[in-house]
């Protein structure tokens, strides 16, 4: 179980004999192609514009560990990515420097994509200066009004991947503006549903245990003094590992708000494809597509 991200940037084993597909590569992310190779990373398919990757490859000194196939278009280079992870070339596919509508629609073709059925979900893991473990958000960055059925598919979809992490048990928080049940505001009401859920055992499948609450505020998320103060009897309070977001909106402030007024380090998949797929910005450093793609893949392998 990683509690810090430099657990990972040290680790000289974590991605062994790892593959990962970067679709329109580009010299940042191919940089950090490199700082996984480091870290074990056995082979790596660069999709794009030859004439840039290249020089970009030979500059990195990775050559020799790399496959690059030839794409006239950005929507090409999606398409050849995501045959390649059809084909078993990777064990997870990662966004270069390429639209995110382009690249998704390679993903969810419905004859061609990498869809199983499941619902797709963002999961960020953050690391948040003053707390010695990592935390978990979904779904921050793609679902947009996900309804009690989907909310629970995104629970799962985040509590298989945590699992693949190391992590035997899981605090789960359901986040709502209060910890009252309200049938005026649904993100109370789909809270209660979904602790009603894993009272019923729904989630007993899972290859980790958990423990959710909620609906409960961000207060008593983050510290159980706040929720003594309350008069709020929680086992998981200022313990929760993930916080399930009621929509995109409160998900994106609150990553977002901890990134930019926090300092916290963020890393970002989407999970329920047939691979963990990091899904970056193009102007994010190495470093964190480093994070990232190192994440994607120690969880693909925890999966299988």
């Amino acid at each position: 179980m990683y509690k810090r991200f430099i657990e990972i940037m040290n680790s000289s084993g974590c991605l062994a004999g790892s593959k990962v597909v970067l679709a329109a590569a580009d010299p940042e992310s191919i940089e950090a192609i490199r700082l996984a190779m480091q870290r074990g990373l056995g082979r790596a398919v660069l999709t794009g514009n030859s004439e840039v990757i290249l020089p970009a490859v030979k500059e990195a000194g990775i050559l020799d560990k790399v496959e690059i196939l030839y794409a006239d278009s950005m929507p090409a280079a999606a398409a050849i990515a995501v045959q390649c992870i059809r084909e078993g070339k990777g064990d997870a596919l990662m966004k270069g420097f390429i639209n995110t509508s382009d690249f998704l629609k390679a993903i969810l073709d419905k004859e061609n994509g990498l869809r199983t059925g499941r619902l797709l979900s963002h999961l960020a893991i953050m690391e948040i200066p003053g707390e010695n473990h990592l935390s978990f958000c979904t779904d921050s960055g793609f679902n947009v009004a996900p309804n009690l059925d989907q909310k629970k598919q995104i629970l799962r979809n985040a509590l298989e991947a945590i699992s693949a992490l190391g992590y035997a048990h899981v605090n789960v928080a359901c986040l709502a503006a209060n910890e009252k049940v309200d049938p005026h505001i649904q993100s109370t009401v789909d809270a209660a549903g979904i602790v009603k859920a894993w009272e019923a055992g729904e989630f007993d499948d899972l290859p980790c245990t958990c423990t959710v609450e909620g609906p409960m505020a961000i207060d008593v998320v983050a510290s159980q003094k706040f929720a003594e103060h309350k008069g709020i009897k929680s086992r998981i309070a200022g313990k929760v590992d993930l916080t399930l977001v009621p929509n995109i909106e409160c998900g994106n402030v609150h990553c977002k708000t901890l990134v930019h007024y926090c300092h916290a380090q963020m890393a970002g998949l989407v999970l329920g494809a047939m691979v963990p797929i990091v899904l970056v910005s193009r102007s994010d450093p190495p470093e964190s597509k480093f994070l990232s793609m190192a994440l994607a893949c120690i969880i693909s392998g925890g999966m299988k």
